[in-house]
């Protein structure tokens, strides 16, 4: 997909660059002049909503209106996966911006005679390179990976450059350069019966639903990719698509065969009658892209992040299909990651690893709420990351994160939200059909009996666990876990296949002297790679794949 990068200089120079080819050029909008960059990128799902309001057809036409009534933020109203900036070189101003959801990026550079922005992390450091700017590691960054499994804040890998993060924008007002927030969801104020959230979540979802399906209709793609999972987020975006009378659905999996990622993807696929794509992920050959991978997700995110999704979507013939619709964040959106009373802030809920103690501030962004902060760390900037892999072939899409679905649900009280009490109920409501095929989503237990066999569920399972282990370190058993234990079995792969533990090994080896000059992080990735959790051995990887 289209990607940009605008410089300017002291002396005077400035230019802005397209990079790579779009399939939705009519979403795109670059405007460049002796005075003047304004540019905005992505797609707008509203876009049709604002030529109505704003009485035009054309998108040059709305931005500059838009841009006339409110220069400081009128790219608020926009919906979708979008960036952009306007730079005014007479009036020395200028605002660059990201959308409200994670799903975008700026990345920015700024030093007394050079500023660079551009939509993509890897794009950025390549031109700096061209330029004789060098970039040093960032170890700040280094330890949210190593910790976090994703960066949590504006830091990047290169300690020169910083990222704007959701919701914000980045202003140049009298030869200063700042940030300031222009969006921030709240959480947890709105009075309403649980009967009427209900509904409006089905309304506003439709909506959110309809946004998406019609972009791809909009560019005449009459063939829809979604996503179907075995939770139950991807299967509420098949629902809810075919209760609006879209056709033409062909649903995208991919996951270790076996597993109930497999098995009840395809039973629901089947069910809706939906041809289906699905990739076994059994080779595991994803493990091996570590650079591939890494300067497709700017370094934001583990490397494997996405598993086997790049891999799958370089074989999709994208003549067919538009966009990829996901059901990513449904479950935080009408769910809530918080289990407990507490409101406070735990950031310890939301890594990857414990293994090192937090050696930096958690919560740079000061978030009051453990909601808030679980949705704009974990979720917008660690799930969300694997869109800029996914950007290479297409737009993803997610109504799930519809601004103004997701301003609804988090204005509910938490207590109705919490362990999908009005997912269960909105789908018991409206869509009761997509309860009779499993799902890996578990109900919370309620009832005293539920409670109880709940419980004992959970012992046996357990102690299955610590009998398999005993058996593999006696020798008995191959793995620590059952190759079908996930979609994602990381142990199984890492216990049977030599090729996969000598690759890790050979490339820790080769690439750990370069953490020479940062003697802490280096100790903190030998304390990860060492460790006999192979997620953790990934995430030291991650990091030294950025150096």
């Amino acid at each position: 997909m289209n990607d940009w990068l605008v410089y300017g200089t002291k002396n005077g120079t400035h230019a802005a660059r397209n990079i790579g080819n779009s399939r939705f050029e009519q979403d795109h909008f670059m405007e460049e002049t002796p005075d003047r960059i304004m540019l905005l990128n992505g797609l707008i799902l509203n876009k049709k909503e604002l030529f109505k309001q704003y009485h035009t057809e054309s998108l040059d036409t709305l931005v500059n209106t838009m841009f006339v009534a409110d220069p400081d933020q009128f790219f608020h109203q926009f919906k979708g996966p979008f960036t952009g900036l306007v730079y005014d070189f007479q009036q020395e101003n200028a605002v660059v911006f990201t959308n409200q959801t994670g799903d975008s990026a700026v990345f920015y550079y700024l030093s007394d005679t050079l500023c660079v922005f551009s939509s993509n992390y890897t794009v950025l450091c390549d031109f700096l390179r061209t330029k004789a700017v060098s970039l040093t590691l960032d170890e700040q960054a280094a330890h949210w990976m190593l910790t976090f499994g994703y960066l949590i804040d504006n830091h990047t890998f290169a300690k020169e450059i910083k990222r704007l993060l959701p919701g914000k924008a980045l202003y140049l007002k009298d030869g200063t350069w700042f940030e300031k927030r222009y969006h921030q969801f709240t959480s947890d104020h709105l009075e309403i019966t649980e009967e009427e959230a209900i509904d409006q979540i089905d309304a506003l979802f439709r909506q959110a639903v309809k946004r998406c399906f019609d972009k791809d209709l909009e560019y005449g793609y009459t063939r829809h990719l979604v996503d179907m999972s075995a939770g139950m987020d991807s299967r509420m975006v098949n629902y809810v698509a075919e209760a609006l009378g879209y056709t033409g659905i062909t649903n995208l999996s991919y996951s270790q065969t076996g597993s109930e990622e497999e098995r009840w993807s395809k039973a629901m696929a089947a069910h809706l009658g939906h041809p289906m794509v699905f990739a076994a992920l059994d080779d595991h050959e994803f493990i091996y892209d570590i650079d591939a991978l890494l300067r497709g997700n700017y370094g934001t995110y583990l490397y494997t992040g996405i598993t086997g999704g790049a891999r799958l979507l370089s074989t999709i013939d994208w003549r067919q299909f538009g966009t990829e619709q996901t059901g990513q964040l449904g479950d935080i959106a009408i769910g809530t990651f918080v289990k407990t009373d507490s409101l406070a802030v735990d950031p310890e809920a939301v890594r990857l690893s414990h293994r090192l103690p937090l050696r930096y501030e958690p919560n740079p962004e000061g978030f009051q709420n453990q909601d808030l902060y679980s949705l704009y760390t974990r979720g917008f900037l660690g799930a969300m990351s694997s869109w800029f892999v996914r950007k290479e072939y297409t737009y993803a899409l997610s109504p799930f994160i519809d601004v103004d679905f997701m301003a609804f649900c988090y204005a509910l009280p938490t207590e109705m939200r919490r362990n999908h009490n009005l997912y269960w109920k909105w789908v018991k409501k409206y869509y009761p059909d997509a309860l009779t095929v499993p799902t890996s989503r578990k109900r919370v237990p309620v009832t005293p009996v539920e409670k109880s066999k709940d419980f004992m569920e959970k012992v046996f399972h357990k102690g299955l666990k610590v009998t398999r282990k005993g058996l593999f370190k006696i020798g008995l058993v191959s793995s620590r876990i059952r190759k079908d234990a996930s979609m994602n079995p990381y142990e199984y792969w890492y216990d049977t296949d030599p090729k996969m533990r000598a690759f890790l090994d050979t490339y820790y080896k080769e690439h750990l002297p370069l953490l020479d000059p940062y003697p802490q992080t280096k100790r903190d990735v030998e304390a990860l790679f060492n460790s006999p959790v192979v997620l953790e051995k990934l995430m030291a990887l991650t990091v030294l794949g950025e150096r």
